[in-house]
């Protein structure tokens, strides 16, 4: 199986306007509350954010995890065509916050993650509320993630339910 590596990318130095507003929902609020009090949790020196954005969450760690490596990447891909981009570093800790819903090939996404997080390592996933579907918004059932996860090695080691939910997973 070949898998494509991630490329990480400076994080965006202006706000995107149109994610603005989704920024400064209640519902976005709790995501980074529930995620940073997770990564306060969890032993990592350094960690990759999936699916970045404007870099928010990016920003956000550096500021709390002062002397860690922590990048991001926003608009990544998972297909044949990228794959002679690579990521050369491993990270303990990787985020994806509303982004692996979206991902065509989810699979794909897995495998690259995996591939790229240390042993022990850790992937935290931030999962938008199925209520949401009817904006648009992809709803992805924890148990197609654990399923997927579990064929690259990432196990469920614990899920918090706040509205919307994150699921923390374990590299073997």
């Amino acid at each position: 199986m070949n898998h494509v590596a991630l490329q990480p990318i400076q994080v965006a130095e202006r706000p995107r306007w149109e994610l603005e507003a989704f920024h400064r929902s209640p519902s976005y609020r709790m995501d980074l509350v529930a995620l940073f009090t997770m990564l306060d949790e969890l032993p990592f020196r350094s960690m990759l954010d999936v699916g970045s954005g404007t870099g928010l969450v990016v920003r956000e760690a550096r500021g709390r995890h002062p002397g860690r490596r922590i990048d991001g990447v926003d608009r990544f891909d998972f297909s044949a065509s990228a794959s002679t981009r690579r990521l050369r570093k491993r990270y303990d800790v990787m985020t994806a916050v509303h982004a692996l819903n979206d991902v065509p090939h989810l699979d794909r996404a897995a495998a690259t993650m995996a591939e790229h997080l240390t042993a022990g390592g850790h992937v935290v996933v931030v999962n938008p509320n199925p209520a949401f579907t009817w904006i648009g918004i992809e709803y992805l059932d924890p148990r197609i993630l654990d399923r997927v996860m579990a064929q690259h090695g990432l196990r469920r080691m614990r899920r918090l339910e706040y509205g919307n939910e994150l699921l923390v997973y374990r590299k073997n």
